[in-house]
């Protein structure tokens, strides 16, 4: 991947300058709050965070809590354990692996918009990525920057017809993210595509190609693999997911009716966070989704969108949606592109997305629950 040196100094620059912001905002806002000194690297191990570490040191676990574990793939944990044998500490390892592969997502993202749009929309393009409301789990340690970075490698690779590593890269997120699955039908398509657009290769170049994008299949099949190798069967995972975290495959707008519902009932920070938060990071993904089908926006990245999203909503009841909506990468490009024409969207855009990522970043920071 070649980048311009002037892009590549000022996507550092960007990047590093939102790190450093909430590297400094955590840390002081709880010492404030608290009134005590704080353990940094604890601020941004939470929640889920604590599993890929628990999975990194000892493993799956047949028995007990951690039985539960089973529900997060295998690769960022791997990851974890692969840095921690570097620097000597799990925790540190998980924020060096999630920083690290955030920041070469951003390089990947802006040479990807740069393949179909200019210079400033692919810049505005990571930095929407960098400040999007969620984006703080591109610090945690969470695992959507590797699975960010494999995808959008994915797709570059697959836009230069580089199909075996583009297939590779799609292996690794598909063992990341269960989304990664969604990448086999959006480069199907994107493959199609480029087909049309060029002459045919000859039927054994088709079919090796093809391959490679079918190799996608293979990282999630390792999870399958994980998954009857600790329990007996390669679906408990989905039991897991039934019994702790509620989540049970359903239509979509049974889960739009439930972050409705949601609003109705609990405390008021629940009818926030559980409602209204989900339903509005819901809708706008599926919204953004439906928009770029009417955009020159690459019909692959549509498909992967709608997918994605799918994929997060198809549940009786929404969790997590704000962050599930980070995964949808091509509506950075889009929010780019439309600010690009229309400036006053860039400072609304700016100005919302900073508001509300220093706000969650709060949260979280403090243990509260954010998504």
């Amino acid at each position: 991947m070649a980048i311009e040196k002037k892009a590549l100094i000022e996507i550092s620059a960007m990047v590093l300058a939102i790190k450093v912001f909430a590297f400094i905002l955590a840390p002081v806002a709880w010492i404030v709050l608290h009134n005590q000194p704080c353990d940094f690297i604890s601020l941004w191990i939470r929640w889920d965070a604590l599993n890929y570490v628990e999975i990194a040191k000892n493993g799956y676990a047949a028995v007990g809590e951690t039985r539960y574990f089973i529900a997060h793939l295998p690769l960022y944990p791997i990851m974890i354990r692969l840095a921690a044998a570097a620097v000597g500490n799990y925790e540190l390892a998980a924020l060096i692996v999630s920083n690290l592969a955030s920041l070469l997502a951003c390089f990947y993202l802006y040479q990807l918009a740069r393949i179909d749009y200019a210079e400033s929309t692919a810049l505005k393009s990571v930095f929407y990525f960098a400040i999007f409301p969620t984006s703080y789990f591109l610090i945690a340690g969470y695992t959507e920057s590797l699975f960010l970075l494999l995808a959008i490698g994915s797709f570059y690779y697959a836009r230069k017809a580089k199909w075996s590593v583009a297939g590779a890269l799609g292996a690794l997120a598909a063992a990341t993210r269960m989304t990664g699955l969604a990448l086999v039908p959006a480069l199907l398509w994107e493959y199609h595509t480029q087909h049309a657009e060029r002459p045919k290769a000859p039927i054994a170049q088709q079919l090796k190609e093809l391959s490679y994008i079918g190799m996608i299949c293979l990282g999630f099949l390792l999870y399958l693999a994980v998954n009857y190798w600790v329990f007996g069967t390669p679906f408990a995972f989905i039991e897991m997911q039934r019994e702790h975290w509620f989540r049970q495959l359903a239509p979509p707008w049974e889960g739009l009716v439930g972050a409705f519902w949601a609003i109705s009932w609990g405390e008021p920070s629940q009818k926030v966070m559980l409602g209204g938060a989900e339903l509005l990071f819901g809708v706008f993904g599926l919204a953004c989704t439906l928009y770029a089908v009417g955009t020159r926006l690459r019909p692959s990245y549509t498909l992967y969108m709608l997918l994605t999203w799918l994929m997060g909503a198809s549940t009786r009841f929404w969790l997590s949606m704000p962050r599930y909506t980070l995964s949808l990468f091509p509506l950075f490009i889009i929010l780019a592109a439309v600010a690009d024409k229309r400036q006053e969207w860039h400072y609304v855009l700016t100005i919302a997305f900073l508001i509300f990522f220093s706000f969650f970043l709060l949260l979280f920071s403090q243990g509260r629950w954010a998504f």
